[in-house]
């Protein structure tokens, strides 16, 4: 009997077909790198051979079973001399990636933070993500979510603290119930003290506490965010991130209000700082 030797390298033609539907700059990789692969008359083994990868990792790629990697694009930029083009669809893979790990809701309060002169948060529930540690943001993601993503999570979350270290970062206010601190879990608490501690010696930053005996009972937390040349807009939370962006400029207006009248109940920057080494230390 003739055995048929089928080369590994090779796309199979009835290959199935993915659940997911891979994503447009993903697609565009793929079949860029394909024609450019073609054109220069390579197989997959040639080309993964020049590449220093192996086939089966590189026939996963153009099956859309692996996602290209930042080296993958720059080495296909430099093998084939595209001048960039592999590493701006990957830019582009990445942020879409993102967008799709990101509720709806959240990304317009994204986009607006980029561009933001301005930010003044109430919290009486969470430390916010502009202000987690990695560990902190590391184990509010830990429930129900595989491994892979939580660590793509916590990247994103960390990317939006850049604004912090800007030419010219925006002014934050903060204002955070006591029992918010109080209640961080043993295995975060000291590093987020120190990373509050840290952030409240920047000069645009200012976190002030609301004890536990202030008469403040909103239960939801809020921010309102400001801007040289667009309307302010307020974002009101929601459960696992699904909150609300809000544009009317009366809405906005009664929360700049409230964020005022609320802080008239917190301590002052130095009390608040105090209380939060205290916490750190005792506990």
């Amino acid at each position: 009997m003739t055995k048929i030797l089928v080369d590994p390298t090779r796309e199979h033609p009835m290959a199935p077909q993915r659940k997911d539907e891979p994503v447009w700059p993903q697609k565009m990789f793929v079949i860029e790198m394909r024609a450019q692969r073609e054109a220069a008359g390579l197989s997959r083994g040639k080309l993964a051979e020049a590449l220093g990868c192996t086939p089966q990792w590189l026939a996963k790629v153009e099956t859309y079973d692996k996602s290209p990697s930042e080296g993958l694009a720059d080495d296909l930029d430099t093998y084939f001399k595209t001048g960039g083009t592999f590493h701006r669809l990957w830019e582009q893979l990445v942020d879409a990636r993102k967008r799709g790990l990101i509720p709806s809701g959240f990304r317009r309060l994204i986009d607006a933070e980029k561009s933001t002169t301005g930010i003044s948060f109430y919290e009486p529930l969470l430390i916010p993500g502009l202000f987690q540690t990695e560990e902190y943001a590391r184990l509010m993601f830990t429930a129900g979510r595989r491994p892979d993503k939580i660590e793509e999570l916590v990247a994103i979350r960390m990317e939006r603290q850049s604004i912090f270290s800007k030419e010219d970062p925006p002014w934050v206010f903060l204002l955070i119930r006591e029992a918010v601190i109080r209640d961080l879990h043993p295995e975060v608490r000291l590093g987020q003290c120190k990373r509050l501690l840290d952030l409240m010696s920047l000069p645009k930053i200012s976190i002030q506490v609301i004890p536990k005996n202030a008469l403040v009972f909103n239960p939801t937390g809020f921010q309102v965010l400001n801007f040289d040349k667009d309307t302010d807009v307020a974002y009101m939370e929601g459960s696992d991130g699904n909150g609300r962006m809000l544009t009317d400029p009366e809405v906005v207006r009664r929360l700049a209000v409230m964020f005022n009248v609320t802080r008239s109940d917190a301590l002052s920057a130095e009390e608040s700082e105090n209380l939060i080494r205290t916490i750190m230390e005792d506990e």
